[in-house]
């Protein structure tokens, strides 16, 4: 410990002494160890930490399976079942897969807010206690309408302020009073951002139907029970479900995994893609802090002698050069911390929504300690290979007069090798960063199937009793639709139940009429869409055939049908469609039959990177509709169009956040060019830091042969002789550098096709540009200390010597 204390007094003294050598080496380590800390932050919320409920582990999630599809909602009346039937779960409990909008009244104009359907046992299987009141039971559930609610905290805080009076009075939602029975204490957004809970109705008429899957299960495993016990007690319950009720059962399962599984998704791969390119930069820092670190001991070559000759042992002088090592990166980490939390305050502005539990990232204690540990091993890494090759002393050598200034030829291939490795690394960066941008303009290049310019947004929920028949629907949105388009600033309004690229979907099973399958099992699956008024018109989607719907489809329920060019080449691919019958699962166990009037082109409903879906639409003013509008002008500006027409037919109703489709289209990329962005500024460093490693290298060798070029220049070398020389020797590492990097990254970029979209791993013009950027900038890099030595006068150098 003495000797360690006198290395670190003594090292600090060093780096005092040297302020230049310091703060560059702190910095280039501060950039490598504070692009880790900063993404180690992200994948520490998203991937490590728990769930902040108790024992996470044994927390499940569950999702229907059947032979057209692997991730569908399960039915309310078969989760009865399997909660009654099952005993691998202490609480076994379901929510709607998405929330529902309510107005909310109140002393001012109502509000929409977020509601979400849960069954009774959904807050004891996550553990959560509300602070006032208490959670829903069983006998909650027993009631047609809710009767209810429990409030979120946000909800509580901003529209009740915080008053614990509120449990046990009723709230108006839609019209109807509910009674508030609790109050939860803190917001969970890992699940939802619902800003009240109500219970299951499980009277109600659409809660009896066991073909009408809305419900994601959430449980916990008892004590010792594993998962595939469990999941092997949830397959028998399915087989005994599917003997009682062929018709709607046949092939049904479920399906269970981890409840953390769910948020992960796949961000997994794009997470660790990531975190592979930053250590990257890491190394790429390390080894230009070595090569510092090279240059610096052969300054101090007769001062390391001296102490070899005083009676220092080789490895105390290791041990001395490697304390001065930890101090830098210990530095560098220090400053790096306070970079990283710059950059997770910047992650956080622009981080995509889809990014789950993006607001919990944070420098936590777990994160600081993985910052330490980088620091130590960065230290390892940059600081043994000097401090090894300093420590073979030739005494003799380095005490002579003249020892100062002799050179190794072992020294400079060294240089050269750091130089070639960090090419070779920040090539690999580069052209990942290029694949990512390559792939991002391909993607906001792609045809979305419908023009996103001029058009606004919102959604309206009719889910009051008052709406009720479906032709009070129709008759709301024909109203509203006249409405809006009585204003000069509208060219056309329409509805659909789900908006493209808005995370909003649905489909079901069907089977044409004119060939239907012998067993249940073969139908087919499409998505499906209600829509009202000029739905189609708005998008601009093109009709390709037929015709579009009228006002009366709607009113007189004529069993007609849509479909886009997708549907029609899939299951119609030698024949004309119009006139054909779809027999289609709406809700109930006998299909309906449906004429096709029409074929509408293809939309990207889903995301920009997947291919197009076949779609059906339907004639029907749903209880949840988009309304969409083209205007004339700026889309902003018809939102006081819409709320006027709505306040004018119903004053309780309030439309939902107003949003342009451009901006549906800009969120829908926000993953890919947040990942353009966090690769673009790693290439960007990596860059920065080869091109400042290349200059340092060839600074110090032009330092060192000022004696042999001013030797040259006196026996006749002209400048541009020198120049070439130089700049040579750099673009010949710089060159080396670019073909193993080449090598390395057709190798590397394998880990990236499932985050690449239209582009290949090894995409030939990516790798060239890049090979082409990385020369000039090393070509540039060579050319400074090039002009330097090409100012060497041979008199004053020889003169030196």
């Amino acid at each position: 410990m003495t000797s360690f204390l006198q290395d670190v007094r003594y090292s600090l003294r060093m780096i005092a002494n040297a302020p230049s050598f310091a703060a560059i080496a702190i910095l280039t380590l501060a950039l490598g160890i504070g692009a880790n800390t900063a993404i180690f932050s992200v994948v520490n919320a998203v991937l490590l930490r728990p769930l902040p409920f108790a024992n996470p582990s044994r927390l499940i999630w569950a999702w229907g399976t059947c032979p057209l599809c692997d991730g569908a909602a399960i039915s309310p009346v078969d989760f009865v079942d399997y909660r009654a039937r099952n005993r691998s779960f202490t609480h076994f409990a379901a929510m709607s897969i998405e929330d529902s909008l309510f107005n909310l009244a109140g002393n001012d104009k109502p509000i929409q807010v977020n509601g979400k359907m849960v069954t009774a046992g959904f807050f004891e299987a996550l553990n959560i206690v509300p602070r006032y009141g208490r959670v829903f039971n069983l006998a909650d559930e027993k009631t047609a309408e809710p009767q209810v609610v429990i409030l979120s905290h946000h909800l509580w805080q901003e529209r009740y302020a915080l008053d614990p009076g509120i449990v046990g009075t009723a709230i108006t939602l839609d019209g109807q009073s509910r009674t508030v029975v609790g109050v939860l204490a803190i917001d969970y957004p890992v699940l939802t951002t619902a800003d009240f809970w109500y219970p299951a109705p499980y009277l109600a008429q659409g809660m009896q139907s066991r073909g009408a899957h809305f419900l994601r299960v959430v449980a916990r495993l008892q004590p010792g029970v594993s998962i595939s016990k469990a999941q092997s007690e949830l397959d028998t319950i399915a087989k005994q479900l599917e003997r009682e009720y062929p018709k709607t059962d046949s092939h049904w399962g479920i399906a269970i995994a981890p409840l953390q599984s769910m948020f992960v998704g796949n961000v997994r791969q794009a997470l660790f893609v990531i975190v592979g390119l930053v250590g990257l930069v890491l190394l790429i820092a390390c080894a230009n802090v070595a090569s510092l670190l090279l240059a610096r001991n052969t300054a101090r070559r007769r001062e390391i002698a001296i102490r070899v000759a005083l009676g220092a042992g080789r490895a105390r002088l290791i041990a001395q050069l490697l304390t001065e090592a930890l101090l830098l990166a210990l530095a560098g980490g220090a400053a790096g911390v306070l970079l990283a939390q710059a950059c997770v305050d910047s992650l956080k502005r622009l981080g995509p929504q889809s990014l789950p539990r993006l607001d919990e990232v944070n420098v936590s204690g777990g994160v600081l300690l993985f910052t330490l540990c980088v620091a130590v091993l960065a230290a390892i890494v940059f600081g043994l290979g000097p401090a090894l090759s300093a420590s073979r002393v030739d005494l003799t050598q380095r005490l002579k007069e003249g020892g100062a200034s002799g050179n190794s030829r072992s020294r400079h291939r060294v240089h050269g090798v750091l130089v070639v490795a960090e090419v070779a690394l920040s090539m690999v960066v580069l052209i990942a960063s290029g694949l990512l941008l390559n792939s991002f303009w391909h993607l906001m290049r792609v045809r979305l199937g419908f023009n996103p310019a001029h058009v606004l947004t919102t959604q309206v929920e009719l889910v009051s009793p008052k709406y009720d028949p479906a032709v009070r629907r129709e008759a709301f949105c024909h109203e509203l639709e006249e409405g809006i388009r009585s204003s000069p600033a509208v060219a056309s309004v329409g509805f659909v139940s789900e908006l493209p690229l808005s995370g909003q979907a649905n489909d079901t099973f069907f089977t044409t009429a004119e060939n239907p399958p012998a067993d249940p099992k073969d139908y087919s699956d499409a998505d499906f869409r209600g829509v009202y008024g000029d739905y189609f018109g708005a998008m601009q989607i093109p009709l390709l055939a037929g015709r579009e719907f009228t006002r009366e489809d709607a009113m007189e329920m004529r069993q007609v049908v849509i479909v886009n060019e997708p549907f029609a080449r899939k299951f119609f691919p030698h024949e004309n469609p119009l006139g054909k019958h779809l027999k289609i699962f709406e809700s109930s166990p006998e299909l309906a039959s449906r004429e096709i009037i029409g074929v509408v082109g293809g939309v990207k409903h889903f995301a920009l990177q997947e291919d197009l879906r076949a779609e059906m639409f339907m004639p029907v003013a749903s209880s949840k509709m988009n309304v969409v509008v083209r205007g004339t002008a700026d889309p902003a500006m018809l939102a006081s169009v819409v709320r006027e027409a709505l306040q004018k037919i119903d004053p309780e109703e309030a439309p939902a956040a107003f949003r342009t489709m451009d901006d549906v289209v800009s969120s829908s990329a926000a993953g890919d060019r947040f990942n353009v962005l966090l690769l673009g500024a790693f290439g960007a460093i990596a860059l920065l830091l080869t091109a400042a490693g290349i200059f340092g290298v060839l600074s110090y060798l032009v330092t060192q042969q000022t004696r042999e070029i001013g030797l040259r220049m006196s026996l006749g070398a002209q400048r541009a002789d020198v120049l070439r020389v130089i700049v040579g020797h750099g673009t010949w590492l710089a060159l080396l550098g670019v073909g193993i990097g080449i090598a390395c990254s057709l190798v590397a970029t394998r880990w990236m096709t499932s985050v690449l979209f239209d582009v290949k791993p090894a995409d030939p013009l990516t790798f060239a540009a890049v090979g082409v950027l990385l020369g000039a900038v090393s070509v540039a890099a060579s050319y400074l200390p090039a002009r330097r030595a090409m100012r060497v006068d041979p008199m004053v150098a020889l003169r030196h010597e």
